[in-house]
């Protein structure tokens, strides 16, 4: 009897251990799943947020044009700016995006001015009236200043589908064959770069195609 006894409490013994490895063994378990989980969602989040911020909000939406001056050089750059598909909402605030612009002559950041004070831009108004009006205001300045055509839900927020255009004055002046590298940074997603060169044989006061 008394053996008998003793296997009894060495068998229960070691289902005791035993149970309680398998406890342990499945709090481990849990708590690797549940890094595991929580790094899966990080990495999920961490991914989205990169392609967020390396899509971009802004799309060349059209043809850049330009505007010839009378000494023959482009003295301004128009280049039409869509909200890419998807994007939602494009804030063209002066401090929250910037602009700028790299030519032969030199290299100039955060040229960008705003928003135009016409709050949304008649389509039929001639390139070179605002080119003028760009000369006038900003005479000496490299400069940029968008106007909105259609799409804005604010003076400074363009909407889904909206399209505004962005004009850069150059007073120094691009003579044929000389090239130049815009880029803007919005508000949200990557920035966009547009480069162009200047072609030959331009007529005097009158807008070019730059493709």
């Amino acid at each position: 009897m008394p053996r008998r006894s003793r296997r009894g409490m060495v068998g229960i013994d070691t289902a005791i251990i035993l149970i309680a490895f398998v406890l342990v063994a499945a709090a481990v378990a849990f708590v690797v799943l549940d890094m595991g989980m929580t790094s899966a969602q990080k990495a999920k989040q961490t991914m989205e947020s990169g392609l967020q911020e390396s899509s971009t909000a802004l799309q060349v939406d059209g043809n850049v044009m330009a505007y010839v001056n009378s000494n023959g050089e482009v003295q301004d750059v128009f280049i039409p700016l869509g909200v890419t598909p998807g994007t939602g909402y494009v804030s063209f605030a002066p401090s929250l995006m910037e602009v700028s612009i790299i030519t032969p002559s030199g290299s100039y950041a955060n040229i960008y001015r705003g928003v135009s004070n016409l709050l949304e831009m008649n389509p039929s108004t001639p390139l070179y009236t605002i080119a003028t009006d760009m000369q006038t205001a900003y005479t000496t300045s490299t400069a940029a200043v968008v106007y909105f055509i259609h799409g804005n839900i604010t003076p400074y927020v363009l909407g889904p589908y909206g399209q505004a255009l962005l004009v850069i004055y150059l007073p120094s002046g691009l003579p044929a064959y000389k090239s130049f590298t815009v880029t803007i940074s919005p508000s949200i997603g990557g920035a966009i770069t547009v480069a162009r060169i200047i072609p030959p044989d331009n007529v005097t006061n009158t807008t070019i195609d730059l493709g």
